[in-house]
């Protein structure tokens, strides 16, 4: 069942928020206030991305705010955010949302006391103040990402107390972080139509709100890109480790092969003395003993020679 609250200024200017509608609900609205199916559709779309369009008897605003109560495993469009679809008219704001949000909460009480106190109120007012609520959602999430960041960056470097930074890790954090700057850009995209079709006496009203949009933005791209160099030093960082394990391995071997070729023309010399067979001439003479070591060592010194000639010792 959906939730209704409507708040009229004296001036008889209304704001109706309407959490978790039906689709009938939406039809009923759209009937009412004349909005065309085309909108009613994007409305019922819950994955649809930030928009304005301007039509005929009302202006309709898509735009995502950060849910708060999203789980740390989310990492897309749907499951990080919540789409809040805006009607208005000079008369009226109708907000439809499926999620309810405690800065929506607060921001039905503010403008219900605004509403007792002002004569009139202003659409683009309302509508800026509703803007910039929605997008200042982002401010923590953004924050979260960046110090997140710095944590990994000490990370990378095994700083004690920071947090260890997988190549998993950094591309989650890089899949929300391209969430955020996707949402935010479209925002600024929408804002940027909407002053363009506002009266110029409307346009201090955003003016704010843009310059929240733009830091946000700035951020979110900051968050991005930093992941990204973070990602590329990790897999630098560990194709180094890779090279430096490879070349330890191949100067084991190098060093091995050395021996093992001194050693060989050796064991192939101590091979033969030590077969028993009976008629074996050396062993009968008085210098074969000296004479074999002679050859041995000799042969031992000329591989040496050979290695360092070659620039292999």
């Amino acid at each position: 069942m959906a939730e209704v609250t409507i708040i009229k200024s004296k001036s008889g200017f209304q704001w109706i928020d309407i959490f978790n509608p039906k689709k009938s609900d939406i039809e009923a609205l759209a009937k009412e206030y004349g909005i065309h199916s085309t909108s009613v559709q994007d409305c019922l779309d819950p994955e649809h991305l930030p928009k304005f369009e301007k039509l005929s008897t009302y202006s309709f605003i898509i735009l995502r705010a950060f849910d708060e109560k999203s789980s740390l495993e989310s990492d897309t469009v749907e499951e990080l955010t919540r789409k809040i679809a805006i009607f208005y008219t000079d008369q009226f704001i109708i907000t439809v949302h499926r999620k309810d949000q405690t800065f929506l909460a607060k921001l039905r009480d503010k403008w219900k006391t605004e509403f007792e106190q002002r004569e009139s109120v202003s659409s683009s007012l309302m509508l800026a103040s509703l803007m910039k609520e929605i997008l200042q959602t982002y401010e923590h999430p953004v924050d979260e990402g960046l110090n997140l960041l710095e944590s990994y960056e000490m990370g990378i470097f095994n700083a004690h107390g920071a947090k260890p930074f997988t190549l998993e890790s950094g591309y989650f954090l890089k899949r929300k972080a391209f969430v955020y700057k996707r949402v935010i850009r479209m925002s600024f995209d929408a804002l940027q139509k909407i002053i363009s079709t506002s009266e110029p006496t409307h346009t201090p009203y955003y003016q704010d709100l843009r310059e929240t949009l733009d830091s946000l933005y700035f951020y979110a791209d900051e968050l991005v890109e930093s992941v990204n160099a973070l990602l590329n030093l990790h897999i630098s960082i560990q194709q180094q480790k890779t090279n430096e394990a490879s070349h330890r391995t191949n100067e084991v071997m190098r060093i091995l092969t050395i021996f093992s070729v001194f050693f060989m023309p050796l064991n192939f010399i101590a091979s033969i003395y030590g077969m028993n067979f009976e008629f074996m001439p050396e062993l009968h003479m008085r210098l074969a003993y000296p004479l074999v070591l002679t050859v041995m060592f000799t042969t031992a010194i000329s591989i040496y020679l050979w290695f360092r000639r070659k620039g292999w010792m």
